[in-house]
């Protein structure tokens, strides 16, 4: 077996394996979170978990779009195929963003109370940890594996760790003051994910996200600049 192809069963397995470690994350954190919510009677956290099912989802392409792109007669179309699912993922981002945004307009219409419990502060926390830890894993190996995908789901992972920064800041501010600032935070949080998103989508907006993508041979851009 030569090098190369060594390589190539090296990137498909890690980006498999982060793939499968992305649907067991967020389904682990779904179960906790709805089993404290209930528990709690907190809207937060069971929307919270509602989200990490959601999210679940962008493990279940980045796993289709590699058995997909490592099939023979699929192996040309790989740069396509990635960047399909990369939209996909970037629109799943978008309309997180979107939702979050009409959640939170609707907290301050609706003048509702937060819920900031001693299982909520805890529950919040973990997510945070679970959530920055998978994020750093995925982005790291997108960009080490040349794979958008994963760098656009450790962006997605990451935006769900600010939004529970934000919440966990929120709460502890409402403890102290009873100022509720929640659903304003998370407007502005809102709109940059929704950026994100947009820049996953049409890559022109930013380089921030490719440029480290770009020495993989195989991709898209990369055939730009040499024709």
């Amino acid at each position: 077996m030569s090098d190369k192809t060594k390589q190539k069963k090296t990137r498909e397995r890690i980006i498999i394996e982060s793939g499968y470690l992305f649907i067991a994350t967020n389904f682990l954190l779904g179960i906790f979170n709805i089993i404290i919510g209930i528990f709690s009677g907190s809207i937060a956290i069971t929307s919270d978990a509602v989200h990490s099912f959601i999210d679940s989802v962008s493990g279940v392409l980045i796993i289709i779009s590699e058995k997909l792109s490592s099939h023979k007669k699929l192996d040309k179309h790989r740069a396509k195929i990635e960047r399909i699912t990369t939209i996909i993922i970037a629109s799943i981002i978008i309309i997180t963003g979107i939702h979050i945004i009409f959640e939170s307009f609707e907290k301050i219409f609706t003048l509702e109370s937060p819920d900031y419990s001693l299982p909520v502060i805890i529950v919040l926390i973990a997510s945070i940890v679970a959530k920055y830890l998978l994020a750093a894993h995925l982005k790291n190996a997108g960009h080490e594996h040349k794979s958008t995908v994963l760098v656009a789901s450790g962006a997605e992972t990451m935006n769900d760790t600010w939004i529970s920064v934000a919440v966990l800041l929120s709460a502890f501010l409402y403890l102290i003051t009873h100022i509720d600032i929640e659903s304003y935070v998370s407007i502005v949080i809102a709109i940059l994910i929704i950026k994100v998103g947009l820049e996953f989508i049409f890559p022109h907006l930013t380089n921030h996200h490719h440029h480290h993508l770009e020495s993989n041979p195989d991709h898209d851009h990369c055939k730009d600049h040499r024709n």
